[in-house]
């Protein structure tokens, strides 16, 4: 069949449908090419990128006002407040609602001179329009608010508001500060506690949101949505605010008393639960004004400036935040003594019959100069109780090297040293002792560890050993935090007694307080003597090894249990260098640290439920309380003052009392004699203290009383030395009084020694 052919303007058509059909195919591919990223873009931002956008959306269209979460309570063990938050405004500034400059210039006025605040410093906020919001001052009290309220009203002032805030507060001021710690401007913790349970203490802040619209103006209130806070939770700690307040006032006085250089620092702790009842270091801050320095801070500054400056100003404000009972670490010193003589008690190398001998020194092999004992003159043959009275260094170095190097490392670390004891606080240090391979290969590294020295532990460490050693032989997990309770007084949580392991038995632990109990009985602890009351304890002085001018600088320290027969609780306190105004021979534990120590368990064992027990070697007798006895008759008066061991004088002739000294209600001693008037009333004239200082225990009664007063004796009367004399009283020689006073004098025995490391 023969081809059509085609004329041209059917080939002008077909070619233009081809053409047409090209383009058709070209647009709609380039238009897939161009709008396939275009879907992805959308993809990416309406799926993907959805809740980015969304939340740009409502932060263009709302205006969110927060409202501070209340911090979390801090309370004592007895629901006694430590820290606790209050509701305050805050002082804000929205520039993008000032409408002229001279309302930017009356803003600035006013705020200024009511926040007591720099004018130019406040006027440069409201120069940025664009914002629309600018703190100027947070954490205003109550009264500043209200007249910032009252010039934004008489001014109509849109730009000045005021937004919801808390505050801390902390009502005890510097009571157990190094514990607490404190938090910054933004409710957020910076030392202490409140650092170490910030998440717990902060809570969720709520919200107040406001619609505004496109120039960023508030809509009317019903588009307002609140969104309520979620207050932190509380915490109930394990501390005693009465125990700690005693341990922080009786460590100042100490401060001062013994010109301590580097700080006091002392701990009460439970020794079955490892509980701390009470922690504290001297010289600590007002946790509501932590950034203040003290006048001798000041006095150190005066002259400097610049990176000098800021550098010592830094390190001061960190000296008074630092809680030396866990961040410091100490040459233990001789009362490490008490734990090598555990490990030689429980290993079977000792026993309360062996014998060491002292000749005031003992070489070691491998050193080629002796190791001395405080005593220079040596003490002789002694028993294991009277090598732990004495505290020598020449017996201890016998008992170390009959555990034997192995074994004491081993102990070493089972009771807690040179490891993080876990405790509930920032900043614990672990300490430092030899490697493994060293101190097995060196005789004299057990030679002086036996006795405290070369190595280092924390005063927390140190406490919690000794707990160990008097509780059963228990390593407690020590710990300030008790409870965790919401804001509806539910306890959420809680911290039960840890057991970390047992070190010793309980047959050694039995052993261990019989023998600290003659430590105070009459060894180096006499001074730590409380009368009516059994104290186990042990002293120790260490020389500061790590200084480099160590000559004369000493830690001085005292751990004492109690009650001696079945402790309960133990202390620690240390004197870190006490000064010059020392005399050398009397910077020791037994005679710094004992008496201290003894002072505080005088005031804080009744306050624990403690009453005293008198024995008959109690060289006063016992304190009682002096009867009412005007108007009875003589005898019956003598009947009365008898049954409490107290003795009679008559003054006068008659048969009935009419008066008597000391009055009723005096707490006295059962050997001081009671004077009955019968003529006439007790003279009431005043009479002179005289002075006691240095006089024995019986010379001292006497003065006194031959003065018209009586005595109130308190350290260490039950030596039977005649080391023992007055060294203070209560109210000062040559002091005018009431006939009657009752005058306390404590008493020291300036005999007791503690090893420091000889060579």
């Amino acid at each position: 069949m023969p081809k059509k052919v085609l004329d041209k303007k059917e080939i002008e058509r077909r070619a233009s449908r081809t053409i047409l059909g090209r383009t058709i195919f070209l647009m709609v591919l380039c238009g897939v090419v161009v709008f396939i990223p275009l879907i992805m873009q959308l993809y990416k931002i309406q799926i993907v990128e959805h809740d980015f956008y969304e939340q740009r959306a409502i932060s263009q269209q709302t205006s969110p006002l927060k409202i501070s979460a209340n911090r979390g309570t801090i309370y004592d063990r007895n629901y006694s407040i430590l820290a606790q938050s209050a509701s305050v405004e805050s002082a804000i500034l929205a520039p993008n609602k000032i409408k002229s400059d001279e309302e930017a210039k009356l803003i600035a006025r006013g705020l200024s001179e009511i926040l007591g605040l720099e004018y130019e410093w406040v006027f440069a906020r409201t120069e940025n329009r664009a914002l629309q919001y600018q703190i100027i001052k947070r954490k205003i009290d109550d009264e500043t608010a209200e007249r910032i309220r009252q010039f934004k009203a008489d001014n109509k002032l849109e730009a000045v508001q005021l937004e919801p805030d808390t505050k801390r507060f902390y009502p005890l001021s510097s009571v157990a500060s190094q514990i607490i710690g404190f938090v910054g401007t933004d409710n957020y913790g910076l030392e202490g506690l409140e650092m170490q349970y910030d998440e717990t203490l902060t809570g969720i802040p709520g919200k107040i949101i406001t619609a505004k619209n496109a120039v960023g103006t508030s809509m009317p209130f019903k588009f307002e949505k609140y969104i309520d806070a979620q207050n932190g939770q509380n915490m109930v700690l394990t501390l005693d605010e009465t125990l700690q307040r005693t341990l922080e006032k009786h460590l100042n006085q100490a401060v001062i008393d013994a010109d301590v250089q580097n700080r006091a620092s002392g701990i009460i702790m439970e020794v079955d639960t490892g509980e701390i009842l009470a922690m504290a270091t001297t010289d600590g801050i007002d946790l509501n004004n932590f950034n203040a320095l003290t006048d001798a801070d000041r006095a150190k500054l005066e002259g400097l400036e610049g990176e000098e400056y800021n550098k010592l100003y830094n390190e001061l404000l960190l000296t008074h935040w630092r809680n030396k009972t866990v961040t410091d670490t100490y040459d233990p010193g001789s009362i490490f003594k008490v734990i090598t003589c555990s490990m030689a008690l429980e290993e079977g190398t000792v026993s309360l019959n062996s014998t060491f001998n002292c000749t005031g020194s003992a070489m070691v092999e491998g050193w080629n100069s002796p190791i001395s004992c405080w005593k220079k003159q040596g003490h002789g043959t002694q028993t294991l109780e009277r090598a732990l009275q004495n505290s020598c260094n020449p017996a201890f170095m016998q008992i170390g090297f009959s555990v034997g190097t192995d074994k004491f490392y081993d102990y070493f670390h089972a009771f807690g040293f040179a490891q993080y004891s876990g405790v509930d606080l920032p900043g614990e240090a672990t300490g430092m002792f030899f490697e493994r391979g060293y101190f097995t290969s060196q005789r004299v590294s057990l030679a002086v560890a036996s006795f405290g020295q070369t190595f280092t532990v924390t005063p927390l460490q140190m406490i919690t050993a000794v707990s160990a050693v008097v509780n059963g032989g228990y390593l407690m997990r020590p710990h300030v935090v008790k409870e965790i309770v919401n804001d509806k007084g539910v306890v959420t949580s809680s911290v039960e007694p840890e057991i970390i392991r047992q070190v010793i038995s309980e047959e050694t632990s039995a052993t261990m307080c019989y023998l600290m109990e003659q430590v105070v009985a009459d060894g180096s602890g006499r001074n730590a003597q409380v009368a009516g009351y059994r104290i186990g304890g042990k002293t120790a002085t260490s020389e500061k090894t790590g200084e480099k001018d160590k000559d004369g600088k000493y830690v001085v320290s005292f751990i004492s249990v109690f009650p001696a027969e079945d402790p309960k609780y133990a202390m620690l306190v240390l004197l870190d260098t006490p000064g010059e105004k020392i005399p050398k021979i009397q910077r020791s534990g037994g005679y710094l640290a004992a008496p201290l120590a003894g002072r505080i368990m005088k005031d804080i064992l009744p306050y624990l439920g403690y009453e005293p027990s008198y024995t008959g070697t109690e060289m006063f007798g016992a304190e009682v309380s002096v009867p009412k006895i005007a108007n009875m008759s003589v005898d019956a008066a003598k009947v009365e003052l008898d049954k409490r061991g107290l003795g009679v004088r008559i003054e006068g002739s008659g048969d009935t009392v009419v008066g008597q000294i000391p009055a009723a209600g005096a707490k006295i001693m059962s050997s001081a004699t009671v004077i009955l008037y019968t003529e006439s009333e007790a003279p009431d004239g005043e009479v002179t203290v005289p002075n006691v200082i240095g006089k024995s225990p019986e010379s001292a009664n006497t003065a006194i009383t031959n003065a018209g007063l009586f005595l109130k004796p308190a350290g260490a009367l039950s030596a039977q030395t005649s080391s023992v004399a007055a060294n203070s009283q209560s109210v000062e020689p040559g002091t005018t009084v009431p006939r009657g006073t009752i005058i306390e004098v404590n008493f020291l025995d300036s005999s007791v020694g503690d090893s420091t490391a000889g060579n």
